[in-house]
């Protein structure tokens, strides 16, 4: 027990991201931190620290694999040495992140042993009872939405110190950790209030502008995010589970309020939607889509985390045009109808997927699609099947990533029940480039290879296709807008293959 504490400070830390070398830098308002300070600030004084923008140019090389960027270690204790909190939250959006999520407690610990410290996100929170037995700097994990379960801990700290009234958290206790699952969640979503962008350094995120679609329309642009969870349960996708497998959404008047204010105090002029599906609720997605037009908002928006292609009809892709949609992500996920059906389970028909897709293009829509392969117990023969169908769909641009398990995922269970993990498999070593798995099903490199090969082909067929298109986003998006940035990945790239 931590025993009762005057808490007055709050420091929301958006933590540097430890990610690949070869992978893309982002930077954009963090959402998770900003909305649990909007719901906190009228219990404490907050504070948040995005370490990313501030320090987005600042870069360490870990090791062979991994960098580091985003604020210095020392910017960052300096920062909370001035605020003098009482606690401090540090997001791990990533598996990859929690090295730095590790150092930053050690550190702040050092610096003053009487902080408390917590953490968020789906890695602590599927595995909060393993990490923090091994973290003797870690106090703390919220699981799931950590909103009311921070307010919550603020409460009962200042109370009596008993933490075992607070759902959803996971804390250290007469050398035990002890663990209140998550049984409460935020069913109104209405009635939380909008994030605390104005705790957020708002003005930096147009000067590097690397949202999360990596390129954009407008250099005003931000995220935005109108529903939590997914109706789908796919087996590599843990986003379900996180949210407690339930798939709720805010009003179509509550988003639309938003990004009224979004306009009106930021200047916005793009929003980058980050639901997992927004339009999974056909009516209320239609019903913001309308409402953006009757409005007279003049955005521009995409959707760079996916959407469900089951959800599409051509009113609904007619409405999006017009409302400003200017590019949509569609998650396949496979080009093989068996491989949909009874390995990711997604609730995908690859033909009616195809009609949409070309509605989409009709109405001027650009495209980019997500294909993910080599799942266990998926064939050579399924993976080129994917390869077929994408070519066959042409969309603007194609990724192609490697199925690697993500803690909370059937995928992991099943890897794990198969014995198909190697000896020294780790969470925060995963990246989708690389397949980590014993050689039962492929071998060693076989399908970095195919996928290096499959993006390499796609791309350049969509080049002879559109080539303002990729000129655009290449060259006048990547480089021209982002110089300093886009030297930096060519420099990485370059020092890495004369290895």
């Amino acid at each position: 027990m931590l025993g009762p504490r005057k808490i007055e400070r709050v420091f929301l830390l958006f933590p540097p991201v430890r990610l690949y070398h070869e992978t893309m830098k982002l930077v954009f308002p963090p959402l998770g931190v900003a909305y649990i300070a909007s719901v906190i600030r009228s219990d404490a004084e907050v504070k948040i620290m995005d370490a990313v923008a501030e320090g987005f140019y600042h870069e360490i090389g870990l090791d062979e694999d991994f960098l580091m960027y985003g604020s210095s270690y020392d910017e960052i204790l300096r920062r909370i040495q001035e605020f003098q909190p009482q606690i401090v939250g540090i997001t791990c959006l990533f598996s990859s992140v929690f090295p730095v999520v590790r150092e930053l407690c050690k550190r702040i610990k050092q610096l003053d042993p009487d902080i408390i410290t917590i953490t968020g996100g789906t890695y602590p929170t599927f595995l909060a009872e393993q990490l923090l037995a091994q973290e003797p700097n870690l106090d703390l994990i919220a699981l799931g939405e950590g909103e009311y379960t921070m307010r919550d801990l603020i409460a009962a700290l200042r109370k009596d110190g008993d933490l075992s009234r607070v759902d959803g958290l996971a804390w250290k206790e007469d050398g035990r950790v002890r663990v209140n699952e998550k049984t409460r969640w935020v069913e109104n979503l209405d009635v939380l209030p909008f994030p605390a962008r104005d705790l957020l350094p708002m003005d930096l995120y147009p000067k590097i502008i690397v949202p999360h679609s990596f390129s954009s329309k407008e250099k005003l642009n931000t995220p935005m995010i109108t529903s939590r969870g997914c109706p789908a349960r796919c087996n590599f996708c843990s986003s379900s589970r996180f949210w407690g497998y339930r798939y709720r959404f805010r009003s179509a008047r509550n988003v639309l309020d938003e990004i009224g204010e979004l306009i009106a105090k930021w200047g916005i002029k793009e929003i980058q939607f980050e639901d997992d599906n927004l339009t999974a609720n056909k009516k209320r997605a239609k019903e913001i889509f309308s409402g953006i037009i009757e409005r007279g908002y003049k955005i521009s928006f995409n959707m760079p985390n996916g959407v469900a292609v089951w959800s599409l009809d051509r009113e609904m892709i007619e409405l999006m045009k017009r409302a400003g949609c200017y590019e949509v992500t569609l998650a396949f996920e496979s080009g093989c109808q068996e491989v949909l059906d009874n390995i990711i389970k997604k609730p995908l028909n690859l033909a009616k997927a195809e009609e949409i897709t070309k509605l989409i293009h009709s109405a001027g829509i650009h495209t980019n699609a997500f294909y993910i392969f080599g799942f266990p117990g998926e064939t050579r023969e399924q993976i080129l099947e994917t390869f077929k169908f994408a070519r066959q769909v042409k969309t603007n641009m194609a990724y192609f990533f490697i199925a690697n398990p993500l803690p909370g995922t059937e995928l992991y269970a099943r890897a794990k029940a198969e014995g198909l993990l190697p000896d020294d498999f780790n969470f925060e070593n995963l990246t989708f480039t690389k397949y980590i798995y014993k050689p039962k099903y492929f071998q060693p490199h076989e399908l970095e290879r195919m996928a290096g090969r499959e993006f390499v082909k796609y791309n350049i067929a969509s080049f002879f296709r559109n080539p303002w298109f990729l000129f655009k986003k290449a060259i006048v998006d990547l480089f021209l807008r982002r110089p300093r940035y886009s030297l930096g990945l060519l420099m990485r790239v370059y020092r890495r293959n004369l290895k």
